[in-house]
Protein backbone atom coordinates (compact mmCIF):
# COMPACT_ATOMS: atom_id res chain seq x y z
CA UNK A 1 0.00 0.00 0.00
CA UNK A 2 0.78 3.33 -0.95
CA UNK A 3 2.60 5.76 2.07
CA UNK A 4 -0.08 8.47 2.27
CA UNK A 5 0.41 12.26 4.19
CA UNK A 6 -1.48 14.49 5.86
CA UNK A 7 -1.61 16.43 2.85
CA UNK A 8 -3.13 13.75 0.70
CA UNK A 9 -6.45 14.07 3.22
CA UNK A 10 -6.20 10.65 4.65
CA UNK A 11 -7.51 10.88 7.96
CA UNK A 12 -9.26 7.87 9.05
CA UNK A 13 -7.01 6.98 11.66
CA UNK A 14 -6.08 10.20 13.55
CA UNK A 15 -9.10 10.32 15.52
CA UNK A 16 -8.81 6.85 17.19
CA UNK A 17 -5.31 7.89 17.53
CA UNK A 18 -6.58 11.63 19.39
CA UNK A 19 -8.63 9.33 21.43
CA UNK A 20 -5.90 7.43 22.99
CA UNK A 21 -3.97 10.68 23.40
CA UNK A 22 -6.85 12.60 25.56
CA UNK A 23 -7.63 9.77 27.87
CA UNK A 24 -3.89 9.40 28.73
CA UNK A 25 -3.48 13.11 29.16
CA UNK A 26 -6.12 12.76 31.85
CA UNK A 27 -4.67 9.57 33.23
CA UNK A 28 -0.90 10.82 33.08
CA UNK A 29 -0.27 14.35 33.38
CA UNK A 30 3.42 14.46 33.70
CA UNK A 31 3.89 11.61 30.76
CA UNK A 32 1.72 13.94 28.58
CA UNK A 33 4.20 16.84 28.72
CA UNK A 34 7.09 14.49 28.10
CA UNK A 35 4.89 13.58 25.28
CA UNK A 36 4.87 16.97 23.65
CA UNK A 37 8.17 18.18 24.77
CA UNK A 38 10.28 14.98 24.21
CA UNK A 39 12.52 13.89 20.92
CA UNK A 40 11.17 11.81 18.36
CA UNK A 41 11.52 8.27 19.97
CA UNK A 42 10.24 9.54 23.78
CA UNK A 43 7.15 10.83 21.67
CA UNK A 44 6.61 7.33 20.22
CA UNK A 45 7.08 5.22 23.34
CA UNK A 46 4.64 7.99 25.18
CA UNK A 47 2.12 7.29 22.56
CA UNK A 48 2.36 3.74 22.82
CA UNK A 49 1.88 4.14 26.66
CA UNK A 50 -0.95 5.76 25.89
CA UNK A 51 -2.18 3.49 23.25
CA UNK A 52 -1.84 0.96 25.86
CA UNK A 53 -3.42 2.50 28.63
CA UNK A 54 -6.60 2.73 26.15
CA UNK A 55 -7.01 -0.40 24.98
CA UNK A 56 -9.43 -1.34 27.05
CA UNK A 57 -12.23 0.55 25.36
CA UNK A 58 -10.59 0.21 21.67
CA UNK A 59 -9.52 -2.09 19.43
CA UNK A 60 -5.80 -2.45 19.99
CA UNK A 61 -5.16 -3.31 16.39
CA UNK A 62 -6.87 -0.19 15.29
CA UNK A 63 -4.57 2.18 17.47
CA UNK A 64 -1.67 0.09 16.65
CA UNK A 65 -2.33 1.07 12.98
CA UNK A 66 -3.10 4.48 13.93
CA UNK A 67 0.47 4.68 16.20
CA UNK A 68 2.63 3.20 13.00
CA UNK A 69 1.00 5.69 10.35
CA UNK A 70 1.08 8.93 13.42
CA UNK A 71 4.95 8.45 13.98
CA UNK A 72 5.59 8.28 10.40
CA UNK A 73 3.59 11.32 10.25
CA UNK A 74 5.87 12.97 13.07
CA UNK A 75 8.98 12.21 11.09
CA UNK A 76 8.18 12.67 7.66
CA UNK A 77 4.57 15.31 7.37
CA UNK A 78 4.97 17.81 10.00
CA UNK A 79 5.65 21.00 8.29
CA UNK A 80 4.31 24.33 8.34
CA UNK A 81 2.49 24.17 5.15
CA UNK A 82 0.38 20.98 6.58
CA UNK A 83 -0.89 22.40 9.74
CA UNK A 84 -4.05 23.69 8.32
CA UNK A 85 -4.71 20.23 6.59
CA UNK A 86 -3.68 19.08 10.51
CA UNK A 87 -6.10 21.22 12.00
CA UNK A 88 -9.36 20.36 10.15
CA UNK A 89 -8.24 16.70 10.75
CA UNK A 90 -8.51 17.14 14.54
CA UNK A 91 -11.30 19.18 14.34
CA UNK A 92 -13.72 16.24 12.84
CA UNK A 93 -11.98 13.86 15.04
CA UNK A 94 -13.97 15.78 17.69
CA UNK A 95 -17.23 14.46 16.79
CA UNK A 96 -15.53 10.59 16.91
CA UNK A 97 -14.61 11.28 20.52
CA UNK A 98 -17.85 12.67 21.69
CA UNK A 99 -19.09 9.60 19.86
CA UNK A 100 -16.81 7.20 21.55
CA UNK A 101 -18.41 8.53 24.36
CA UNK A 102 -22.13 7.01 23.59
CA UNK A 103 -23.66 3.73 22.63
CA UNK A 104 -24.33 5.36 19.43
CA UNK A 105 -21.26 6.29 17.51
CA UNK A 106 -21.19 8.30 14.37
CA UNK A 107 -18.86 7.84 11.73
CA UNK A 108 -17.92 10.65 9.05
CA UNK A 109 -18.00 10.77 5.82
CA UNK A 110 -14.90 10.62 3.78
CA UNK A 111 -15.56 13.99 2.35
CA UNK A 112 -12.03 15.63 -0.05
CA UNK A 113 -10.72 18.88 2.34
CA UNK A 114 -11.91 20.89 -0.64
CA UNK A 115 -15.18 20.10 0.18
CA UNK A 116 -16.48 23.39 2.42
CA UNK A 117 -20.06 24.00 1.56
CA UNK A 118 -23.05 20.82 1.22
CA UNK A 119 -26.93 20.97 -0.06
CA UNK A 120 -28.90 17.91 1.34
CA UNK A 121 -32.35 17.49 -0.36
CA UNK A 122 -34.61 14.65 1.57
CA UNK A 123 -37.20 13.26 -1.00
CA UNK A 124 -35.52 14.77 -3.95
CA UNK A 125 -37.03 12.15 -6.60
CA UNK A 126 -35.09 12.10 -9.86
CA UNK A 127 -34.38 16.27 -10.09
CA UNK A 128 -32.25 16.53 -6.83
CA UNK A 129 -30.98 20.24 -6.03
CA UNK A 130 -27.56 21.72 -6.64
CA UNK A 131 -25.91 24.43 -5.30
CA UNK A 132 -25.04 26.96 -7.80
CA UNK A 133 -24.00 30.17 -7.11
CA UNK A 134 -20.42 30.67 -8.57
CA UNK A 135 -19.13 31.43 -5.15
CA UNK A 136 -19.01 27.54 -3.83
CA UNK A 137 -17.03 26.34 -6.75
CA UNK A 138 -16.88 23.01 -8.21
CA UNK A 139 -15.85 21.36 -5.11
CA UNK A 140 -19.20 22.06 -3.45
CA UNK A 141 -21.11 18.97 -2.69
CA UNK A 142 -24.91 17.91 -2.52
CA UNK A 143 -26.50 15.01 -1.41
CA UNK A 144 -29.34 13.76 -2.25
CA UNK A 145 -32.00 11.17 0.13
CA UNK A 146 -34.23 9.21 -2.18
CA UNK A 147 -35.77 6.02 -1.36
CA UNK A 148 -37.62 4.95 -4.61
CA UNK A 149 -36.28 5.95 -7.42
CA UNK A 150 -32.27 6.84 -7.49
CA UNK A 151 -31.68 4.39 -9.47
CA UNK A 152 -33.22 7.20 -11.68
CA UNK A 153 -31.34 10.37 -10.73
CA UNK A 154 -28.64 11.60 -13.66
CA UNK A 155 -24.98 11.17 -12.32
CA UNK A 156 -23.06 14.29 -11.42
CA UNK A 157 -19.39 14.06 -9.98
CA UNK A 158 -20.81 16.75 -7.52
CA UNK A 159 -23.92 14.87 -6.17
CA UNK A 160 -23.86 11.51 -3.94
CA UNK A 161 -27.41 9.86 -3.68
CA UNK A 162 -28.31 7.97 -0.52
CA UNK A 163 -31.13 5.06 -1.60
CA UNK A 164 -32.73 5.90 1.97
CA UNK A 165 -36.35 7.03 3.77
CA UNK A 166 -35.84 9.54 6.46
CA UNK A 167 -37.83 9.09 9.43
CA UNK A 168 -38.05 9.95 13.60
CA UNK A 169 -36.36 6.33 13.96
CA UNK A 170 -33.95 4.60 11.56
CA UNK A 171 -34.22 0.62 10.75
CA UNK A 172 -36.59 -0.96 7.95
CA UNK A 173 -39.83 -0.23 6.62
CA UNK A 174 -42.42 -0.35 4.49
CA UNK A 175 -43.64 2.24 2.09
CA UNK A 176 -46.24 2.75 -0.50
CA UNK A 177 -45.79 3.97 -4.40
CA UNK A 178 -47.84 7.01 -5.72
CA UNK A 179 -47.77 9.01 -8.80
CA UNK A 180 -45.28 9.09 -11.73
CA UNK A 181 -41.93 8.58 -10.95
CA UNK A 182 -43.11 7.76 -7.14
CA UNK A 183 -42.83 11.60 -6.68
CA UNK A 184 -45.92 10.80 -4.07
CA UNK A 185 -44.72 7.82 -2.05
CA UNK A 186 -44.45 7.78 1.01
CA UNK A 187 -44.14 5.66 4.76
CA UNK A 188 -47.91 7.18 5.73
CA UNK A 189 -50.82 6.54 3.66
CA UNK A 190 -53.07 8.82 1.85
CA UNK A 191 -55.79 10.03 3.71
CA UNK A 192 -58.18 10.22 0.63
CA UNK A 193 -58.46 8.64 -2.52
CA UNK A 194 -57.22 11.03 -5.23
CA UNK A 195 -55.77 11.14 -8.60
CA UNK A 196 -52.47 11.25 -7.92
CA UNK A 197 -52.84 7.66 -5.49
CA UNK A 198 -55.41 5.55 -7.10
CA UNK A 199 -54.10 4.58 -10.82
CA UNK A 200 -53.90 1.22 -10.85
CA UNK A 201 -52.14 0.96 -14.12
CA UNK A 202 -49.26 3.04 -12.85
CA UNK A 203 -48.71 1.07 -9.87
CA UNK A 204 -49.84 3.35 -7.48
CA UNK A 205 -50.59 1.41 -3.65
CA UNK A 206 -47.95 -0.83 -4.22
CA UNK A 207 -45.61 -1.97 -1.53
CA UNK A 208 -41.94 -1.77 -1.06
CA UNK A 209 -39.06 -1.76 1.66
CA UNK A 210 -37.03 0.64 2.57
CA UNK A 211 -33.91 1.30 4.56
CA UNK A 212 -35.01 4.28 6.90
CA UNK A 213 -32.28 6.10 8.60
CA UNK A 214 -32.45 9.37 10.94
CA UNK A 215 -31.92 13.22 9.78
CA UNK A 216 -29.45 13.96 12.84
CA UNK A 217 -27.83 11.10 11.45
CA UNK A 218 -26.89 12.31 7.98
CA UNK A 219 -25.80 15.74 9.95
CA UNK A 220 -24.19 14.26 12.50
CA UNK A 221 -21.91 12.45 9.73
CA UNK A 222 -21.06 15.52 7.45
CA UNK A 223 -17.62 17.05 9.06
CA UNK A 224 -18.04 20.04 11.01
CA UNK A 225 -15.73 22.02 8.69
CA UNK A 226 -18.29 21.57 6.70
CA UNK A 227 -20.99 24.46 5.81
CA UNK A 228 -24.71 22.56 5.52
CA UNK A 229 -25.63 25.56 3.25
CA UNK A 230 -29.03 24.34 2.84
CA UNK A 231 -31.25 21.61 3.62
CA UNK A 232 -34.33 20.58 1.58
CA UNK A 233 -37.36 18.27 2.65
CA UNK A 234 -40.38 17.15 0.94
CA UNK A 235 -40.71 13.86 2.23
CA UNK A 236 -44.76 13.40 2.09
CA UNK A 237 -45.87 14.08 5.63
CA UNK A 238 -42.81 12.89 7.42
CA UNK A 239 -40.92 16.63 7.04
CA UNK A 240 -42.18 17.72 10.43
CA UNK A 241 -41.46 14.74 12.26
CA UNK A 242 -37.49 14.35 10.58
CA UNK A 243 -36.88 18.04 11.50
CA UNK A 244 -38.61 17.60 14.70
CA UNK A 245 -36.07 14.32 15.52
CA UNK A 246 -33.39 16.42 14.12
CA UNK A 247 -33.81 19.38 16.12
CA UNK A 248 -30.68 20.01 18.62
CA UNK A 249 -28.24 19.23 15.54
CA UNK A 250 -30.11 21.40 13.44
CA UNK A 251 -29.82 24.40 15.25
CA UNK A 252 -26.05 23.98 15.49
CA UNK A 253 -25.47 23.18 11.24
CA UNK A 254 -28.03 24.60 9.11
CA UNK A 255 -29.35 27.82 8.66
CA UNK A 256 -31.24 28.19 5.90
CA UNK A 257 -34.20 25.53 5.77
CA UNK A 258 -37.50 24.54 3.10
CA UNK A 259 -39.68 21.95 4.50
CA UNK A 260 -43.43 20.71 2.67
CA UNK A 261 -46.10 22.07 5.01
CA UNK A 262 -49.46 21.39 5.13
CA UNK A 263 -52.60 24.24 5.43
CA UNK A 264 -55.94 24.37 7.68
CA UNK A 265 -55.18 21.13 9.42
CA UNK A 266 -55.87 19.34 6.00
CA UNK A 267 -53.81 16.00 5.61
CA UNK A 268 -52.82 14.83 2.36
CA UNK A 269 -51.62 11.76 4.28
CA UNK A 270 -52.95 10.26 7.81
CA UNK A 271 -51.40 8.99 10.58
CA UNK A 272 -48.91 12.07 10.97
CA UNK A 273 -48.56 16.23 11.93
CA UNK A 274 -47.31 18.32 9.31
CA UNK A 275 -49.45 21.76 9.82
CA UNK A 276 -47.75 24.78 9.41
CA UNK A 277 -49.80 26.73 12.13
CA UNK A 278 -50.23 23.91 14.63
CA UNK A 279 -46.86 22.17 14.45
CA UNK A 280 -44.08 24.07 12.36
CA UNK A 281 -44.73 27.39 13.78
CA UNK A 282 -43.80 26.42 17.29
CA UNK A 283 -41.10 24.41 17.02
CA UNK A 284 -38.94 26.70 14.64
CA UNK A 285 -39.79 29.73 16.69
CA UNK A 286 -38.50 27.41 19.97
CA UNK A 287 -35.59 26.10 17.55
CA UNK A 288 -34.82 29.86 16.85
CA UNK A 289 -35.80 30.12 13.27
CA UNK A 290 -37.62 32.48 11.16
CA UNK A 291 -40.27 32.29 8.44
CA UNK A 292 -39.26 34.31 5.69
CA UNK A 293 -41.17 33.28 3.10
CA UNK A 294 -43.60 30.11 1.88
CA UNK A 295 -43.76 29.58 -2.12
CA UNK A 296 -47.39 31.10 -2.29
CA UNK A 297 -47.11 33.56 0.58
CA UNK A 298 -44.28 36.47 1.02
CA UNK A 299 -46.69 38.64 3.02
CA UNK A 300 -45.92 36.77 6.61
CA UNK A 301 -48.46 39.49 8.69
CA UNK A 302 -51.26 37.90 6.66
CA UNK A 303 -49.72 34.29 7.17
CA UNK A 304 -49.57 34.63 10.52
CA UNK A 305 -53.17 36.07 11.16
CA UNK A 306 -54.46 33.01 8.98
CA UNK A 307 -52.72 31.06 11.49
CA UNK A 308 -54.15 33.22 14.45
CA UNK A 309 -57.34 32.21 12.98
CA UNK A 310 -57.06 28.53 12.51
CA UNK A 311 -56.21 28.09 16.03
CA UNK A 312 -59.25 29.93 17.17
CA UNK A 313 -61.77 28.42 15.46
CA UNK A 314 -60.23 25.24 15.71
CA UNK A 315 -58.06 24.68 19.25
CA UNK A 316 -58.49 20.77 19.02
CA UNK A 317 -56.90 18.98 15.99
CA UNK A 318 -59.07 17.73 13.81
CA UNK A 319 -58.56 13.96 12.72
CA UNK A 320 -57.25 12.84 9.46
CA UNK A 321 -60.64 11.34 8.54
CA UNK A 322 -62.36 14.56 9.70
CA UNK A 323 -60.29 16.78 7.56
CA UNK A 324 -58.60 15.02 4.54
CA UNK A 325 -57.56 16.69 1.30
CA UNK A 326 -54.54 18.87 -0.51
CA UNK A 327 -53.58 22.04 0.89
CA UNK A 328 -49.44 22.09 0.86
CA UNK A 329 -46.98 24.66 0.26
CA UNK A 330 -42.92 24.53 0.53
CA UNK A 331 -42.23 27.26 4.07
CA UNK A 332 -38.48 28.66 3.95
CA UNK A 333 -36.75 29.38 7.32
CA UNK A 334 -33.54 31.22 8.54
CA UNK A 335 -31.85 30.98 11.51
CA UNK A 336 -32.34 34.10 13.75
CA UNK A 337 -28.71 34.91 13.70
CA UNK A 338 -28.59 34.99 10.04
CA UNK A 339 -32.31 35.99 9.04
CA UNK A 340 -30.55 38.54 6.56
CA UNK A 341 -28.69 36.23 4.24
CA UNK A 342 -30.24 35.26 1.20
CA UNK A 343 -31.18 31.83 0.38
CA UNK A 344 -28.18 29.87 -1.54
CA UNK A 345 -28.92 29.74 -5.21
CA UNK A 346 -29.77 26.29 -6.22
CA UNK A 347 -30.79 25.01 -9.68
CA UNK A 348 -32.06 20.51 -10.28
CA UNK A 349 -29.16 18.50 -10.98
CA UNK A 350 -30.96 18.31 -14.84
CA UNK A 351 -30.52 22.05 -15.58
CA UNK A 352 -27.05 22.06 -13.44
CA UNK A 353 -24.38 23.46 -15.59
CA UNK A 354 -21.96 25.33 -13.92
CA UNK A 355 -19.43 25.58 -16.56
CA UNK A 356 -16.83 23.95 -14.73
CA UNK A 357 -13.86 22.58 -16.53
CA UNK A 358 -11.72 19.23 -16.06
CA UNK A 359 -8.71 21.42 -14.18
CA UNK A 360 -10.50 23.15 -11.40
CA UNK A 361 -12.62 19.37 -10.87
CA UNK A 362 -8.75 18.32 -10.15
CA UNK A 363 -8.72 20.84 -7.60
CA UNK A 364 -11.77 18.98 -5.37
CA UNK A 365 -8.94 16.79 -3.21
Amino acid sequence: MQEQTLSEGKYYLIPTLVAAFQQHKTQHPTQHTMLVKGNASGRRNNILQSVKDASSSISMMRLTGAVLVFCCIIDFTFKPKHLHSLRAAVADSTNVLDATKHKNNVSLLDLPLSVKDVAINVGSNIDPIMLADKKYGPCAHNIAVEPIVANKIPFHRQLSVLPAAVSSNPGVMSMRIYNVNGVSSSLAKPAMTDFWNSKESRGDGRLVIVPVITLSSLLNSIPKRINVAFLMTDIQGYDFMAIKEAKNTLKERVTHIMTEVWYDDVYTYSGVHNDLCRDWLPLMTEMGYTLVKTAYEDDMEKLKARCEKQLKENPQRPSGKENAGLSEDNAYWVRNDVVEQPFPGVVSVQKYDPGYVEEEYKTCV
